[in-house]
Order: C-alpha cells, then sequence, then structure tokens
C-alpha cells in the first residue's frame, strides 16, 4: 500500500507545458534533490480537452503512475481556471466583464464569469471526468479546485448583464420579496435612493459615489458566486474521491474562508512574503490552523524570489530555511514550491524555481536538499505531535473587511493592516501566541478573546456565542469599531450597538474620529499609551462597570473613559473605546491573560515559538525570522532534534539569523 512520505514536499509542475520524454528526468531530479510530490493540473484544460468533448488525461496518468513508482504523492488540481480558446468562442459570455463595461480576454486565469451556464455546464464535465480517471490512484493524496479564486482580482468581480440579473434576484431572496425591509436596513431614502422592486439593480458604476450597503451587498453577492462555483466542484469530486479536497488561496482577505473552511476538506494557501515579513507568514499560519481540525497545506511558495516578465529581488541565504520550517512548525502538513522547473515563455517566465528552463538545478537546491535531509530526521516527531492551543484567540471577519472596502470610518484606517500591524504582530512579539479565528469558531477551547474592528457581529451568532463563553468564565476584549453596523453596513438607530453597550453596562456619550494628535490614555494601574487610528469612543460606565483606563488630553476626551471592565457572569467584558498603541495593548491582553494562566514565552521579538505535544512527546520549537540573531528561554531540559544539542530547563536559546530549534523535553 502506498505510503506518502511526510512532511509532504514538493513542487508543481507542467508537464504540458514540456516535452513528454522530459517526465523521468524532472522526476528522477526532483527525487535527487528531496521533493516528495508534485501538484498537477490546474492550469492544463486545453490538453485534457483539445476539442469539445473529447479527453485526454494521458500525460497526467503518466506522471501519477511514474510517481507511484518513486514513492512520490500527488495533488490533482482542476483546469477551471484556464478554460481553452474553443470554449469561449462556443460561450463568449462566460468571459468576465469588468466594472469598466471591459470583457477581459483570453490569456489571463481567471477570466470568467462564475454565473455563466455554458461554463459551469463544462466545468461540471471535465470535474466529473478528472474524478473518475484519478479516483483510485492511491498516490493522489488530495485534489485542489481551480487556482486563486478572488472575488476583487478585477476590482469588483464580475459585472455582466447576467450577473446583474442574479444579482437583483439574490437580494430579492435574502429580503424575502420585501423592497420596503431593505430600503429600511439600507437606509436608502438618502438622497432619494430607494428602491421600488428588485429588478432596478444595477451594476457598480466606476466613478459614481454610491451608497456603502449596496457595495457592500454587491461584495457579499460576488462572494456567494464564487463560493458557490468551488463548493460546485467539491460535491462533483466528493461522489469519487476519499482523499481532501481543497482550494489555494491567496494570502488577502479577497474571499471569505469562514465559509470556504464550512465547505471544503482542507485550507490550502498560496505565500510569498519577502525575508523581512515572516511575522505576516506567521499571521496567516495563525489563522488557517484553527479553522479545521486537521493539518493545513501551503500549496505555493518561493523557493527563491517571485516574479512575472521582471524578476522581483532574490531572497538571502537561508531564506528557504524559514521560510518552508516556520509554516511546518505552525501546523502545515504539506509545502509545495511554485515552481518545479521555470517556464521558457508567458507571463511569469521570470519567477524563480527550484530548475531553471534548461533542466538545471538553481542555487537554491542544495537547500531544499538540506530541508528535506531534516524533513528525514524530524518527521517521526512532527506526525507524531500536534500544536498546543495557547488559550489566547483574536477574531477575524471576511465580511468587516469587504465593509470597511467601501467605508474606511477611519482617515488612513485600514482593516488587514490594523489587523496584522496593531493587533497580531504587538502581541505575537510579546510573546502570546494567539490563534486568529473566524466567526465560526467554537471558543471552548480559549480563555481569552480578542475581537477588534468587527463592524457587525452577527455572522454565525458570534456576538451572543462570545457573551455567552464571557459568562461561562472567559475575558472578551471587545473593539474598537466592533457591534456599530447591521448586517447591511449601516448604523444601528436606536442604540450604537446591537448588545455590546447593553451587555458591558457602558454608554457610549459620543464618538470621534482620530485628530492629528494620538490620544493619551491613562491607565488604572498608573500606566500610559497612546491610542492609534481608529474611531474614539467617548465612554461612560454604568453600576456594574469600572474604568480601566481614561483618556487624558483632547477637547472632548479629557478625562473620559477610553477602556473598561464588567464583570459578566464568570468571566469579564474589556470594552475598547479606542485602540491603544502596540505596547499598551500588549500590556493590556497580558494583563488579562495572566488573570487566566496564560503567561508570555520569554523570547526576543524576532522569535516565534510553537508548543507541539502527542504520543508521549513534547516540544519546544523556536524559528528566527528577522534575519538577525535571536534568543528564547528553554521552558524544559531537552535535545534539539536537529542539531543534538542538549538544553537545561531556563537556559538561553540562541538562534542564529533564520535558525530553526526544535528542543524535545527529555523524559524523566
Amino acid at each position: 500500500m502506498f505510503q506518502p512520505k511526510k512532511p509532504i514536499f514538493g513542487a508543481n509542475y507542467y508537464p504540458e507545458a514540456w516535452e513528454r520524454s522530459q517526465i523521468d528526468e524532472d522526476l528522477d531530479l526532483m527525487q535527487k534533490i528531496g521533493l516528495n510530490c508534485v501538484r498537477i493540473g490546474e492550469f492544463a484544460w486545453s490538453t485534457m480537452e483539445k476539442e469539445d468533448g473529447k479527453f485526454d488525461f494521458s500525460i497526467f496518468r503518466e506522471v501519477v503512475d511514474k510517481c507511484k513508482a518513486r514513492g512520490m504523492s500527488v495533488i490533482v488540481g482542476t483546469p477551471t481556471a484556464c478554460p481553452p480558446r474553443w470554449l469561449e468562442r462556443k460561450y463568449p459570455e462566460l468571459l468576465l466583464e469588468s466594472v469598466t463595461g471591459r470583457v477581459i480576454t483570453h490569456g489571463t486565469r481567471r477570466c470568467v464569469c462564475p454565473n455563466s451556464k455554458g461554463f459551469l455546464w463544462h466545468c461540471d464535465r471535465i470535474v466529473e471526468e478528472m474524478a473518475k480517471e484519478f479516483c483510485d490512484d492511491e498516490n493522489v493524496i488530495g485534489w485542489q479546485i481551480d487556482n486563486e479564486i478572488s472575488p476583487i482580482q478585477t476590482g469588483r468581480g464580475c459585472c455582466c448583464p447576467n450577473c446583474v440579473k442574479g444579482f437583483g434576484e439574490w437580494l430579492e431572496e435574502e429580503f424575502q420579496g420585501d423592497i420596503e425591509k431593505l430600503n429600511r436596513e439600507w437606509g436608502a431614502y438618502i438622497f432619494s435612493q430607494d428602491y421600488r422592486n428588485f429588478t432596478e439593480f444595477e451594476r457598480p458604476h466606476p466613478e459614481k459615489w454610491t451608497h456603502p450597503s449596496y457595495n457592500y451587498a454587491w461584495a457579499t453577492y460576488q462572494q456567494k458566486t464564487h463560493l458557490d462555483f468551488i463548493k460546485r466542484q467539491y460535491d462533483i469530486l466528493k461522489k469519487y474521491v476519499k482523499v481532501p479536497v481543497g482550494h489555494d488561496t491567496m494570502s488577502d482577505f479577497s474571499l471569505d474562508r469562514n465559509r470556504l473552511a464550512k465547505e471544503t476538506d482542507v485550507i490550502q494557501f498560496n505565500h510569498y512574503w519577502y525575508d523581512n515579513e515572516f511575522w505576516q507568514t506567521a499571521f496567516w499560519c495563525d489563522l488557517y490552523r484553527p479553522m479545521k481540525d486537521r493539518p493545513f497545506w501551503v500549496t505555493e511558495t518561493s523557493p527563491c524570489w517571485n516574479g512575472d516578465m521582471v524578476a522581483w529581488h532574490a531572497r538571502p541565504k537561508n531564506f528557504n530555511r524559514i521560510n518552508v520550517w516556520l509554516p511546518v512548525l505552525m501546523g502545515a502538513e504539506c509545502t509545495n514550491y511554485w515552481l518545479w522547473r521555470s517556464h521558457y515563455g508567458g507571463q511569469e517566465l521570470m519567477h524563480g524555481a527550484c530548475v531553471s528552463s534548461a533542466g538545471r538545478p538553481m542555487h537554491v537546491a542544495a537547500e531544499i536538499k538540506e530541508l528535506s535531509e531534516q524533513f528525514e530526521k524530524t518527521g517521526e516527531f512532527l506526525q507524531g505531535t500536534s500544536v498546543e492551543n495557547s488559550k489566547l484567540a483574536v477574531h477575524t471577519s471576511f465580511k468587516a473587511f469587504d465593509m470597511y472596502r467601501f467605508q474606511k470610518l477611519a482617515v488612513d484606517f485600514d482593516y488587514y493592516k490594523s489587523l496584522t500591524e496593531d493587533i497580531y504582530k504587538p502581541l505575537m512579539e510579546a510573546g502570546l501566541r494567539p490563534d486568529v479565528i473566524v466567526p465560526h469558531k467554537e471558543l471552548g477551547q480559549y480563555k481569552v478573546l480578542l475581537t477588534p474592528f468587527v463592524l457587525n457581529i452577527d455572522e454565525d451568532e458570534m456576538g451572543k456565542r462570545a457573551l455567552e463563553w464571557t459568562k461561562n468564565g472567559g475575558v472578551w476584549i471587545v473593539g474598537p469599531m466592533t457591534d456599530i453596523r447591521n448586517g447591511w453596513a449601516a448604523k444601528y438607530t436606536k442604540e450604537p450597538t446591537s448588545l455590546l453597550e447593553k451587555a458591558a453596562d457602558i454608554k457610549i456619550e459620543y464618538t470621534l474620529p482620530y485628530s492629528q494628535q494620538p490620544a493619551k490614555l491613562a491607565f488604572s494601574d498608573g500606566g500610559t499609551g497612546e491610542s492609534k487610528n481608529t474611531l474614539h469612543d467617548a465612554l461612560t460606565v454604568g453600576e456594574k462597570a469600572e474604568c480601566f483606563a481614561t483618556y487624558a488630553n483632547g477637547e472632548y476626551l479629557d478625562g473620559k473613559a477610553a477602556i473598561t471592565v464588567t464583570p459578566y457572569g464568570k468571566g469579564k467584558l474589556v470594552t475598547l473605546g479606542c485602540l491603544p498603541d502596540g505596547a499598551a495593548l500588549a500590556k493590556l491582553v497580558a494583563y488579562f491573560a495572566k488573570e487566566r494562566g496564560i503567561l508570555p514565552v520569554k523570547a526576543t521579538e524576532n522569535v516565534v515559538t510553537v508548543n507541539r505535544s502527542g504520543n508521549g512527546e513534547t516540544l519546544f520549537c523556536a524559528a528566527e525570522i528577522a534575519q538577525k540573531e535571536g534568543k528564547v528561554v528553554c521552558p524544559f531540559e531537552g535535545e534539539d532534534i536537529l542539531s543534538g544539542k542538549r538544553y537545561r530547563k531556563a537556559e538561553n536559546v540562541v538562534l542564529a539569523p533564520y535558525e530553526v530549534r526544535i528542543i524535545k523535553k527529555s523524559k524523566a
């Protein structure tokens, strides 16, 4: 029986672009430098179906069979990102129409309307034919649906007449035919923007000052149609295949992973961060790991540089080490390079690869081989352990991202940037290791939860569930700019929040935008801080609430409560009326985390740490991410599996630039 080698370590391979006689050469060279997996097929529709209804999977069959003979795994991609020319000629309406009315012509990926019936019919057919062909191959360990689907890749998604019609029909269903309900919830009577029926909706306009609820609704519809497209393929594949099926996404917020995680088997993502951005890699790993009860896959990352028709800057020595190791330590089961053999033509011919277009190993081949050898040494321990939960979580919301696209609320505020740079990074650098969780995630395993910038908290009843969790003993740090919009991105009218103000026994007297000078914060313990660029709530407390920090300046803020704490059942509800600076935020979270028994790891800010356990083993993993020396205190006596060096409990572990340590706890 075929047993995949783990960690799964491979490259994305395009045999359709090369002479068929090169397959053996490529696979042999892959094995020589230590790779054990290939991903194939995701752009090869014109090779698989040269003519309507005439399928030929023989070149991919050859790759699958020859990989099996070599003990190599295969991930198969469905090719629907790149329909062939003959299909576009048969169904010209399948081509995506941008917000400007321009039709996106053949030659770029994802140039399609996800609602074209002819296109969908042909997608269904080829996906089913592929599933039948490869469903019994035991070395096919997983499937990837399409490639990097993004509703906002062209700005507003497909704006063709078919999509506009579908948008109105979807709204009619959402509002159960009640157009007046839509007008009220959107606030559509402002500027006489109200509708009389669900056929009046038009395509987005690239220049018109457009109602933000309309814009958000359009973005939500685009999310729906693209996720429906993925689910459609998933349902076909699962009629035949038993292995995990997923969809690879980029490291951005363009597709709603909250729904995607519910409707696929495995989280797959692609990351291409630069050498000074590995904390961003850590963020995405901490986001994807908690989404499913199984390891995630890195389906693409660069071995040396990114590029298209221009090569972007080369990575430094040992970039490969940390680029691959960091996700593996943080929960990845699979890492695939993009790509194996450099393209000799096309739009990405200058992208970095493992092997040149002439078949010569690139300068990073020795680093790839070293990684493979390290995986051989550590594989048993990695497969037998999983990442321990830190009991600390930060909420994120893809719906909030779409709301902020059309109403930023504060000058220069950026949801993704603030979530990562102002929330996640300060916590990580302070030695606090949060999971980043989506709305549907169950909260029972956490003790402290931070919910920043989530404008509407109705999705999956995240707000109600968070309050119930708080009542049972959790600490919910909520805000700023949370629970201040209804489900269609408009304000509440009777109170500024749907439940927070009442639950916290506070009153938001008024809200001010950020001024040119940050607000000074005075904490009840004597500490100080400053606010960041968000809205600022002037809070007053009721009988149950206490002031945790006040504003110490500002004509209308001075003396008002900025942060409050309210007992709530067995737990506490902490309300942030503004966003403290990174140091103050980390101190605040650490204070409440300590109350719940969560202590920060003692490490320099450039070291990411991971605790893993299972099968009677305990591992302490540390990775230096900023290309400079780092230090971390070893939590127990143990031995580094990679180097053999032994460490005493509380000893300083020194890491060279991009160095990794996997310390196995000694058994008594």
